[in-house]
């Protein structure tokens, strides 16, 4: 049916080029693959009747605290796309921690959820108006927004985008993990999900989020998914 607006936010961009790739090609970094793997999921979706809204189309920086709200009261989904990696001090997993998860607002802070987000919050250093932020800006919001009727719409769109993935992903189903110390989430008044599309401390990992099929196979899941959410 007509009428169906989702945002999609590809992570990072700019000055914030997102975790440096340590398995990618020379010169690609984390803000290249979301650009990439957004775009084709806009035209994924676009092919099937929906309107597409994106936060960035070129490397460049969208505040952090901005982009959950292109995604107004028309707004069906945020979906905002990352590469998750690891810490270097755990560089004897690199080979071994792979695959792919989504995050949602909620209070199961896990410590992979914990750390998911000291690692994409970092992108407020890059950021020339952070410094006005007030400490407990994200506190606040979450305060208002923690019961809020789209929580469950959050749920079900993450277990879908997981079961979707899953069909073309090699690595491991990681499941769907709460936060409430996401910045980009926490700022969301729809409902709002965060993928991490794989691992870029891992090899294979690596090698599924830069190659174009692999980025068409990943783009057309998540398509998938959000189709099949606005279908429910």
């Amino acid at each position: 049916l007509p009428g169906h607006i989702i945002v999609v936010d590809a992570g990072h961009g700019g000055r914030d080029p997102g975790n440096p790739g340590l398995y990618f090609p020379r010169g690609v970094r984390e803000k290249d693959v979301t650009l990439a793997v957004s775009l084709l999921l806009r035209d994924e979706l676009r092919r099937r009747g929906v309107k597409v809204v994106m936060t960035r189309t070129t490397d460049t920086l969208i505040n952090l605290f901005d982009r959950a709200g292109y995604c107004t009261a028309e707004c069906d989904l945020f979906v905002s796309l990352h590469v998750d990696a690891l810490d270097a001090r755990s560089r004897r997993r690199f080979g071994v921690v792979r695959g792919f998860h989504t995050i949602i607002i909620g209070e199961e802070n896990t410590e992979d959820a914990d750390r998911i987000a000291q690692m994409e919050n970092e992108a407020l250093r890059y950021e020339e108006d952070a410094g006005s932020r007030e400490p407990g800006d994200i506190d606040f919001i979450l305060r208002n927004l923690q019961m809020n009727e789209y929580l469950r719409e959050s749920a079900r769109a993450a277990e879908l985008v997981q079961q979707e993935i899953g069909e073309v992903h090699t690595g491991d189903n990681r499941g769907v993990d709460q936060s409430n110390r996401l910045a980009v989430l926490n700022t969301a008044r729809r409902p709002a999900i965060l993928v991490e599309m794989g691992y870029s401390t891992n090899p294979e990992d690596a090698r599924l989020l830069t190659g174009r099929k692999s980025q068409q196979a990943i783009a057309t899941a998540v398509a998938d998914a959000i189709v099949a959410y606005l279908l429910e």
